[in-house]
């Protein structure tokens, strides 16, 4: 049985996509990133999680 996928689901996904990106563009040891590299990470995984629906207009 299939079951439709949760919120939770897509932002797991839209996270390891992000994640999976900027590993291949900056490489895989974090601890060799720049402070510029880092900060397109993080703003990358806020993208990911807006994109699967986290944010809700107040």
């Amino acid at each position: 049985m299939n079951a439709l996928p949760t919120l939770a689901d897509e932002t797991e996904a839209e996270l390891v996509r992000a994640d999976q990106e900027m590993h291949d563009q900056f490489g895989p040891d974090e601890r060799t990133w720049t402070s510029g590299q880092r900060r397109d990470y993080f703003l990358a995984l806020d993208a990911a999680r807006i994109e699967a629906g986290w944010v809700e207009a107040s």
